[in-house]
């Protein structure tokens, strides 16, 4: 049973190009009691992303941070790495993740108590056009897009709840009411 300032760790995952970083960004600004824990990387920066969007590292300093014990989780995706470092989140905060679908199993297996939720693209012409937007190449797009059927099905037997991202106001709030839930549910034990 979860002390009251023990966090809850939040997840937010799916598949590439569904909008997890939009929706992180918005819950975060809505939220201060959400710690958002920034991703590391061995991927260059897509041309537009912002350089905050991960910690952009080389592939000898993320599995020197591996041999460390620095990550809550990793793992390897497209020949790239991406991993979250151990985050060390302030008292009276939540932490959150916006990980891919191995990153939220890896969660699961440390952590059964943590609230998955998987986001949804409304249909794979938007995620299309969504990876297009922010920068992805043609090839990486089709290897997302066909990597993104198996992992929305590995994600849905793992997650806590499913959001569909039609609308971003309303997987927010949606979202939203997720998390709430969760705490009220904390706090009652």
């Amino acid at each position: 049973m979860p002390e009251a300032s023990e966090p809850i760790v939040f997840v937010v995952c799916g598949a590439g190009g569904v909008g997890k970083g939009t929706l992180v960004a918005g819950l975060v600004e809505r939220d201060s009691t959400l710690h958002l824990s920034r991703s590391w990387t061995t991927r260059a920066r897509r041309s537009g992303e912002s350089p905050n969007a991960y910690v952009y590292v080389t592939e000898a300093e993320f599995r020197e941070r591996v041999e460390d014990d620095g990550f809550y989780e990793w793992a390897e995706f497209l020949d790239h790495l991406y991993g979250t470092p151990t985050p060390a989140v302030p008292a009276g905060n939540d932490l959150l993740l916006e990980i891919d679908v191995q990153g939220a199993q890896a969660v699961r297996q440390r952590d059964s108590k943590a609230v998955i939720v998987l986001l949804l693209p409304p249909d794979r012409e938007e995620q299309r056009r969504r990876m297009k937007s922010r920068g992805d190449d043609e090839g990486d797009i089709e290897r997302r897009l066909e990597a993104s059927i198996h992992e929305e099905e590995l994600a849905r037997g793992l997650a806590d709840a499913v959001v569909l991202n039609g609308g971003l106001e309303e997987a927010i709030s949606e979202v939203e009411s997720i998390i709430r839930v969760a705490r009220e549910t904390r706090s009652t034990k």
